[in-house]
């Protein structure tokens, strides 16, 4: 019997699934579970950048059922799943977790919750994708300011060059743990990142993207961290300046309690101990 988390994850996506996947695999640690992704780089990053011990690409969720045994347990982060699919997969698994259902979007790895020492005063990270050059659209034409951007993980090689135009510094995508943990105020149009940011004791910025939906805008409510807007990179500058000089007092992140999950986890192993599931069990799913 095993555990496995998928996070959903594409070169068009944030990794914030990911990094969300990957916080709940290292508090299961002492469960082995193996964090699948829909991206193979994506496993990899989890595993060289995030401290994920077991990792694996798998295309798409509806493939695990190849790869699972019945009786296993399973974790998703995946906002494409129909109820049907959900279901279907309660039937095939011990044991199934939907993050936004079972658990909360607001999980964040256990390595954040420590306030660290800030080196730089003023970072942005617009995010790891940009797969039609919005951002570096955005960025067109507008004064050097003496701020470093984080890489994304899913930029495009020919970028950073242009990128540094704008920007003081482009930082390698590696050190974006550091770099997070390290930004006083950091700007980023990704939430998770944000919610990471703000667990280290340090004070994120929202950017509203405009090429493409953002998830779980309820966050930023429920934390209080402020949001800004601009039409190009001067604009946003000016509007990230406003914000630090009146930054407002935002919500105290805590870690999640997994302390109830794990008895869970725990008691299914424990009654199905020794079992070997039937070699003959047909999952109809996988077949779909």
């Amino acid at each position: 019997m095993n555990i496995w988390i998928y996070a959903k994850s594409s070169h068009r996506d944030t990794l914030e699934n990911v990094r969300r996947g990957a916080a709940i695999a290292n508090a299961l640690v002492e469960f082995s579970p193996t964090l699948c992704t829909g991206d193979y780089r994506a496993a990899i990053i989890a595993k060289n950048t995030m401290g994920v011990k077991n990792t694996m690409g798998v295309d798409a969720m509806g493939n695990l059922p190849h790869t699972m045994e019945r009786l296993d347990m399973l974790v998703y982060d995946n906002e494409d799943v129909t109820h049907e699919m959900h279901v279907q997969m309660g039937e095939f698994c011990s044991k199934l977790y939907s993050v936004g259902k079972d658990l909360p979007f607001d999980i964040v790895d256990k390595s954040y919750f420590k306030e660290s020492q800030s080196n730089r005063k003023k970072a942005v990270f617009f995010g790891d994708d940009d797969y039609d050059k919005w951002f570096l659209d955005f960025c067109a034409n507008s004064k050097k300011y003496d701020i470093p951007l984080l890489n994304g993980n899913y930029f495009f090689l020919d970028t950073k060059q242009e990128y540094e135009k704008s920007f003081s510094e482009v930082v390698d995508e590696e050190e974006y743990e550091a770099f997070v943990k390290s930004s006083e105020f950091l700007l980023c149009s990704c939430i998770h990142t944000c919610l990471e940011s703000l667990a280290c004791g340090k004070k994120p910025v929202f950017f509203m993207r405009k090429d493409k939906p953002v998830l779980n805008m309820k966050l930023l409510l429920k934390y209080k961290i402020p949001l800004i807007y601009g039409d190009n990179l001067d604009e946003l500058m000016q509007n990230f300046e406003n914000i630090i000089t009146n930054y407002p007092l935002t919500q105290k992140m805590m870690p999640y309690d997994f302390s109830s999950m794990k008895e869970e986890i725990a008691a299914v192993f424990k009654e199905y101990e020794g079992l070997i599931p039937a070699m003959d069990y047909s999952y109809s799913y996988a077949n779909k």
